[in-house]
């Protein structure tokens, strides 16, 4: 299936429409993105190990991460996501976003990313396709990971991470 991405300024304004291929050739064009972050009742983050097939594969990822495409809102695609990645609906709550790009030879990403978050105690089901693992951490072990291994985790888990960790201090959450 051709996606169509919506293309935003760096304040997250559409400026058009581009396909997925285009959006991720040579340095890319600033598109619509999200990442999930779920955690549980005892704290712990639901992360993803990224499948090798895939840009930025074989590293530590957010809960789930995709675009937006034409016609879909962040949460639609956020809903989109979690059915496609773990099989899961979760009530999201979108805290912050940032910019980032990242080279990968002929193909680059040049993302606007909304930072969505919520909470989830069941059982999900990894696409394979999409992720070789999950597993869930406590918060303080991965920070610990992130400063002393950050090229383990793709470069968006970086720039959201920080707004993640923000959201729970925010929250009250303490585990």
């Amino acid at each position: 299936m051709k996606e169509t991405l919506i293309l935003v300024d760096d304040k997250d304004n559409p400026i058009g429409f581009a396909s997925r291929e285009e959006c991720h050739q040579g340095n890319g064009k600033r598109h619509r993105a999200f990442v999930v972050f779920l955690f549980d009742d005892e704290g712990r983050v639901l992360l993803q190990f990224r499948s090798k097939d895939k840009l930025g594969g074989q590293r530590w990822d957010v809960t789930a991460t995709s675009h937006v495409r034409k016609d879909e809102t962040y949460d639609t695609a956020a809903e989109r996501c979690l059915k496609h990645e773990l099989g899961i609906s979760v009530p999201l709550q979108k805290s912050g976003s940032f910019t980032y790009t990242e080279a990968y030879e002929e193909y680059s990403e040049n993302e606007y990313c909304a930072v969505l978050i919520g909470k989830f105690n069941g059982k999900v089901i990894p696409n394979k396709e999409e992720m070789d693992r999950v597993n869930y951490s406590a918060l303080d072990e991965i920070k610990k990971d992130v400063a002393e291994n950050p090229e383990a985790y793709t470069k968006w888990f970086r720039g959201a991470f920080p707004i993640f960790c923000d959201f729970i201090k925010k929250s009250g959450y303490t585990r």
